[in-house]
Parts: C-alpha cells; structure tokens; sequence
C-alpha cells in the first residue's frame, strides 16, 4: 500500500525533532529538566497518535510490507532507504513508545542529568522505529547499527557502579555483531547486486561455504543482542545496577532487536545448513533461560527478578520464532506488545518502592500495604506477568507453548518450568511486599503513587484488558 504521505518517515521524524527543541529547552536548577521532559511526553505522545493513525490505514489481512516509501542514497553502489510496515512491526512500535512513555513517567523526578537522559532516551527511540520499518538489508544495518550511540551514552550516563566494565564488554559484544553482520550484509549486495528486501533474504542462492558463512554472521549479530551465554553478561550486570526505570526500559529493550532481526531473517523454508546452528542454538537458549530463571527465583533483588522475566520469555520469543508459520508470527507480536508493556509497569512501581525504603530507610516487606494505590496497579501487572488472562499475552503465550512442545516435546517442558520459576518469583515478591501483617512501623511517611500517575497506570491496565479481548482493538 502506498500513500501520498509518508507517514513511516513521519515517525522516524518526530522524535528527532523532540531531541532538537529538548537540547533548546531552557532548564536551570529550579525547573530540574521539567521542560525537557514535557517536550519529550509531547513527542512520544503526538507519535503514538499519528501510529493510530498508521493503524487505520494499514489491511489487516493483507500479506507483506505497507506504506512503503522509498528514498534514493547512493548511485554507485546503487543503494536507497526503503521503509514498510505490517500488524507485527506495528504492534511492536506502539509497545515501545508505551513501554518508554511509562518509563519517563517513572524517571520524571530523576535529579541528574535528566535533561540528558530524555534527549537520548528520544534519540534512542527514533533509531528503534526505523529499525522496526526498515524494508531492506541496507536500511536495517544502518538503523540496527545506529542505536547503538544513544544507548551507549546512557549507559555511560546511567549505568550504575561498575558502568565501565559494563561499558566494555556492550562495546565488544556489539562491535563483534556489527562487523559480523555488516559482512553479512555487502556479500549478499555483491551476490545479487540489488539492495534486497529483508524478505528475499533467504531466496538467495548461495554457494555452500557463503551459505554458511552468511548465515553463522546473522547468527552471530542477532545473538549479540540477545542475554544467552555468553552475550548475557553485559545486559544482567547493568540490569541489576540500575535504579533509573526509564535506562532499564530502554536497556531492556536491546534483546527485542536481536528477536527481531530473527524474525525478519528467518526463512519459512530453512536451508539445509541451518540445521547445524540449530540444534547448538536451541540448547544454548533453553539452558540460558533455565539457569536465569533459576537465579531469578533465588536473587532477593527485584531488579534481577525483572530482568529474568523479560529474559526468559525474550527466548521464548526466539524460539517461537524458528516456527515457520505467520499465525505464530502473529502470536509473538500480540504476546510482545502487552509484554513490553507490562514490564514497564513493573519497573516503574519497583522502582518507586525502592526509593521510598531507601528514603525511610525502612523494609520492603509488606511496604504495599501503605500504597492502597500501588497495591492494586502492581498486583495486576504481576498476576498478568505470571499468565493470568488480563492481556494478550495469555492465549498467545498458550498458542506458542503449544507449538513449541508439538515440535520438540523435551524442549516444552523445559520451556513450561522455566515459565513457572519465573512466575514463581514475582508471586514471591508481591507476596512479600503485599505482607497482610504490615510489619511497617509507621506507614503515614510512605508515598503512594500519586493520583495523576494511578489514574494513567489504571488507563494502561484497561488497554491490557482489551487486548486479551481483542489485540488490534485499536486499529478498529
């Protein structure tokens, strides 16, 4: 489907934009980046309203890329930006933008640099939406390359204690994904001397030992993303250091490329030798997802207990993946948008309970029996994390396991008990800090959330709701 306006570029554009009138917002130390951040709101929420507007435009039945626009780069090598989207990359833009809004949300009262935060926390998400609609190879490095500097600045910015060692193994590991795919990406061009669509990727001929070698590079850059050993550590050590929702969020977000980049690559038809990186990469992904469910299950941080519910089912999602159907295809992207979702929440109410102990200098425990308001909006974000059906990921969740037992029944179970470690570890959690005996002292000093931020949250739980009635009920 083509339009006369080219709303895909719109929305590339937006936040950009954002990022030029946040650098020219005046903010001194009474205002403390409060005009930075309101130009940033502004900026995420004008871009989800012209994605409503996307949403309407766009055929649900129809197969393949929409909206697409072209723009010419070079003439020699001839090669130019090609944009489309479809329900899945949709559904997974509009997730972030909300995941990210909840997260400034949580981070509004940040002292320190805040003004810096939400100019690459904008950057960041400019960069994520052309990396959710790039159409070509060329198109998807470039912006699959590109987030990279807004999200290495936070974490220089934001990272927690041991940021620089933190910093040196995201630089490593990435540096290795990027020349590994960038190879990847200019021996297909050469072989076919056109810039291919992402979708054609895997209808190119190639010879044996290029087969292997394109295909173990994809491997490689998309994996690098992705916290399974040994890409793991860098993602789970700045995940249990930081104590800024909104950095969390977007650090967190990093696997959903790799995830992607899979999905997109990934051939209905798989190639024969495929199936020697196939059977290495699905034990790696179930043993992973064991061992940091586990560890959640035990780590008394709610940070990590966060982290292991957005890893484990970030490898559910891979695996899932690897199903040559569109209906699963489609089964992830309704699972992935209240899952993204969901984990915002979940940061953001943590972390305020987190600065309220450390303020009061008081327990955790039972601390949610002085935040009526808190109490109810995180009790419905856990019990919908661990699979009661208050989203869309219940159904799609089931509809994934399902497919993944029918294909391997060993890996199944795995599958199933890594869920329920998971899910075991929030309950423990909410439990505790939902302590009926309120071993509090004095409950009159704790803050609850306030009553702008309970009235939003229960609006996102609504939506929740609804798309366990219906995932694209805004599209209708």
């Amino acid at each position: 489907m083509i339009t006369s306006f080219n709303f895909l570029s719109t929305i590339i554009a937006i936040p950009f934009i954002g990022v030029l009138f946040a650098l020219t917002a005046k903010d001194d130390d009474k205002t403390r980046g409060r005009n930075a951040f309101n130009v940033s709101v502004f900026a995420v929420i004008t871009n989800l309203l012209v994605l409503w507007r996307i949403a309407a435009l766009l055929d649900i039945s129809a197969t393949g890329l929409q909206l697409t626009e072209r723009y010419d780069w070079l003439e020699n090598p001839k090669i130019s930006i090609s944009l489309g989207i479809d329900v899945f990359s949709l559904l997974l833009i509009v997730a972030v933008h909300a995941a990210v809004l909840i997260g400034m949300f949580g981070a509004r009262h940040n002292k320190e640099d805040g003004k810096a935060l939400m100019v690459f926390s904008l950057l960041f998400l400019c960069m994520i939406t052309g990396f959710f609609t790039a159409a070509d190879i060329f198109s998807f490095y470039i912006f699959f390359e590109a987030m990279l500097l807004p999200l290495f600045m936070i974490i220089g910015m934001f990272g927690g204690l041991r940021k620089q060692s933190v910093l040196s193994r995201f630089f490593i590991y990435n540096l290795l994904g990027a020349i590994f795919l960038f190879f990847a990406t200019v021996i297909l061009y050469n072989y076919q001397g056109v810039n291919i669509a992402l979708n054609d990727v895997s209808k190119v001929n190639l010879n044996m030992k290029l087969e292997i070698f394109v295909w173990g590079a994809i491997f490689v850059s998309f994996l690098s993303r992705i916290p399974i050993w040994p890409f793991h550590y860098w993602i789970s050590s700045i995940s249990t250091g930081l104590r800024n929702p909104l950095v969390f969020i977007i650090t967190n977000l990093v696997p959903l490329t790799g995830v992607y980049g899979f999905i997109r690559f990934w051939p209905k038809t798989v190639p024969g030798v495929l199936s020697y990186f196939m059977i290495i990469l699905e034990i790696i992904c179930v043993i992973s997802m064991l061992f940091i469910a586990l560890i959640g299950l035990i780590n008394k941080d709610f940070q990590y207990k966060i982290f292991s519910f957005m890893t484990v089912w970030y490898i559910i999602y891979l695996l899932a993946a690897f199903l040559p159907t569109d209906t699963v295809l489609q089964n992830i992207g309704y699972a992935l948008f209240s899952f993204l979702i969901i984990a915002g929440g979940l940061e953001v109410l943590s972390n305020h309970m987190e600065k309220q102990q450390e303020s009061l200098d008081i327990s955790s425990g039972g601390i949610l029996c002085a935040m009526p308001r808190a109490a109810r909006i995180f009790t419905f974000f856990v019990l919908a994390s661990v699979g009661m059906p208050l989203s869309s990921m219940f159904l799609n969740n089931f509809v994934l396991v399902a497919n993944l037992m029918d294909k391997n029944l060993q890996m199944g179970f795995l599958v199933i008990f890594a869920m329920l470690v998971v899910a075991a570890g929030l309950l423990q959690e909410l439990y505790r800090l939902r302590d009926t005996e309120c071993s509090l002292p004095d409950k009159s000093g704790v803050a609850d959330i306030s009553y702008k931020a309970y009235v939003i949250l229960l609006m996102v739980c609504a939506s929740l709701v609804l798309t366990f009635i219906n995932p694209l009920w805004f599209v209708v």
